[in-house]
């Protein structure tokens, strides 16, 4: 038997003989370890992986397997660039030491939730994909998609909308999503999860016949089926951050034996090695990770004569192609297909075509906007021109702005977490850049909110009869809608921050401070002098400002009195009150929109890290 240090692990000496090898990676990593801190308050760190060793060949189907806790997501997560900080050791690809961004080009990671965008049919999330992804016309696209759907299985799904599918075809089409770009390399984390044991088989098999036509394929499987395990043909088997097995599935018995370990007759070989790594059998895991050398032994695995008896100077000039393809060529290409505007532009579009088929969210808001507005027009009805009704017009301009701001907050705060999952997949996979998912995000909820504000703001304006003049109503309406953006970008930065019941519980208290030093309850007039600085910092109070400002501003002549006498007639006399004489509206609006660009770059920030955790 040869040493560990006389093996040869050459990507062409590994590679299957039906394997494209122009079009193939082979992966080989050494001494991988990765740390995390136990606790925020220590720097004492716990090891997740410990020295791992192993190699991963194209056209090779290989399970990364162990325990609940033994760190298979964690190694794929490692493997496939997702995780980067707190790592050592060594990545090779090809004989070469792998670069994150090269290496992005050439793989795809289809996590273990689906994440697909529920309202879109088969075809319209292949053709996003396609004009995101691809750099061909029309045809060339529709072709491909039409050859992908075929093997995919999907050809006759292709007009269903994909919350109709089955799991089974869900995941299908998660895969044949990334294969739009035809990686090299494919990263599946617990493919199998959640199906039955039809399409549990049906996905195995599919995997199966990409990993033959010369792609690397990779995937974590908690406890395959003894039918699923056959049909792998590598596993990688980690306990407690070891590597206790690396070989072929027909070679897992044999080694078990050669140390002693005897599997029972008719007994689930996976069953049976996950048992001993479980400790049911006595204290054996060191045994194996003694055994398989932590990985570097590779003696059982199922290695192609035809490689090992080619000559030395025909590996190396094949090895030198492989090489070349993989990161010369993609070198020169672009981190993303689809420029920036291609991207914003296809994006635009795929927010459409969800805010056309979800009727109910799009029209819940603004029926729920006309709704409220029907209910405080009622309240408030024919006081806006009474000077007998000045405090309660103040006190409906305050309670105006609240709830387009908090209506705003609480939409896009339980909204974005869902969105989330598929965004951190999407751009991980290289369909976008984060500012074009973003931006076109921020438009197509801009479009809901105007529509939403504008409706709220008629019937209230009108009901409550202030008065009838188009610019006054313009000023009243610009200031409701900016504020509701601020509230709206708030909302956003809080769904980024928290899981969705954490947003729903803490999310009011973020907001609830701007209501409450908005000048309503308290004057700032009224407040000692070093206080001051906190209504200046509160939005709230620039947006009630300004819509005192667009109702009682600009002259506005003297106010009818239904009543035997009334203290505001004149208001000017309201605004020296309030001490807004000199208010300047379009500062305020101003100061509104800088304070939302502000805040959305916080957002966007908080985004950016947000989609690099793997939770």
């Amino acid at each position: 038997m040869m040493g560990a240090a006389e093996r040869s692990r050459d990507p062409q000496q590994c590679a299957p003989d039906n394997v494209q090898i122009d079009r193939s990676l082979y992966l080989l990593f050494e001494d991988i370890s990765y740390s995390v801190r136990k606790g925020i308050l220590t720097k004492e760190r716990k090891k997740l992986l410990n020295d791992l060793h192993g190699d991963f060949r194209p056209g090779e189907l290989t399970a990364i397997m162990g325990l609940s806790g033994a760190g298979k997501s964690t190694l794929m997560d490692i493997l496939a660039g997702f995780t980067t900080t707190s790592v050592t050791g060594k990545i090779m690809v090809n004989g070469r030491e792998r670069n994150i961004s090269e290496f992005r080009k050439l793989s795809a990671y289809i996590m273990q939730d689906d994440n697909l965008q529920s309202l879109l049919t088969v075809q319209e999330a292949m053709l996003i994909a396609a004009d995101l992804k691809l750099g061909l016309n029309n045809h060339e696209k529709l072709q491909k998609i039409d050859e992908i759907l075929v093997v995919m299985g999907l050809d006759e799904s292709r007009y269903v909308i994909t919350d109709k599918l089955s799991g089974g075809e869900r995941k299908r089409l998660a895969i044949a999503l990334e294969l739009i770009s035809d990686p090299p390399v494919m990263f599946l984390d617990e493919p199998t999860s959640g199906l039955d044991s039809t399409s549990s088989k049906q996905c195995i098999a599919l995997l199966k016949q990409l990993a033959q036509k010369g792609h690397t394929i990779i995937c974590t499987i908690h406890q395959p089926s003894a039918i699923l395990f056959n049909m792998l043909d590598h596993l990688y088997v980690i306990a407690d951050g070891n590597c206790v097995y690396t070989g072929s599935t027909q070679n897992l018995v044999p080694y078990l034996n050669s140390i002693g370990l005897h599997c029972p007759t008719h007994y689930d070989p996976v069953d049976f090695l996950m048992e001993i790594c479980n400790g049911d059998y006595g204290p054996h895991t060191s045994k194996l990770v003694e055994s398989i050398e932590n990985g570097r032994n590779d003696v059982w695995r199922s290695t192609n004569t035809h490689y090992l008896n080619k000559s030395k100077e025909s590996i190396k000039s094949q090895q030198m192609t492989m090489r070349l393809y993989s990161f010369e060529t993609e070198f020169n290409t672009p981190y993303y297909t689809a420029n920036s505007w291609r991207q914003l532009c296809v994006l635009i579009k795929r927010n459409a075509i969800r805010l056309f088929r979800d009727k109910v969210f799009a029209l819940l808001r603004i029926t729920m906007h006309c709704a409220i507005a029907l209910i405080v027009g009622t309240l408030y009805f024919k006081i806006g021109q009474d000077a007998a009704f000045v405090l309660d017009n103040f006190s409906l301009s305050y309670y105006n702005i609240m709830f387009l701001v908090y209506s705003a907050f609480s939409a896009t705060m339980v909204t974005i977490p869902l969105e989330l999952p598929i965004l951190k997949r999407e751009h991980f996979n290289r369909w976008y850049k984060l500012r074009s998912y973003y931006l076109a995000g921020k438009l197509a909820d801009f479009l809901v909110q105007l529509i939403a504000t504008f409706v709220y703001t008629v019937i209230v304006y009108y009901m409550s009869d202030q008065l009838p003049e188009g610019r006054r109503f313009g000023l009243y309406m610009l200031m409701c809608f900016v504020a509701s953006l601020v509230g709206q970008t708030i909302g956003f930065i809080m769904g980024c921050s928290l899981k969705v019941q954490d947003s729903v519980i803490f999310g009011p208290f973020a907001i609830m401070p701007f209501f409450l030093l908005s000048g309503f309850f308290v004057n700032i007039k009224d407040v000692k002098p070093y206080l001051h600085w906190l209504f200046n910092m509160s939005f709230f109070k620039y947006a009630f400002e300004g819509v005192l400002m667009a109702i009682y501003g600009y002259d506005r002549a003297k106010l009818k009195c239904s009543a035997d006498y009334c203290h505001f007639v004149s208001p000017k006399k309201l605004l020296m009150e309030l001490g807004l004489e000199n208010i300047n509206y379009w500062f305020n609006i101003i100061i509104l929109i800088s304070v939302c660009i502000v805040l959305d770059i916080v957002a966007y920030i908080i985004l950016n890290v947000r989609i690099r955790r793997r939770i």
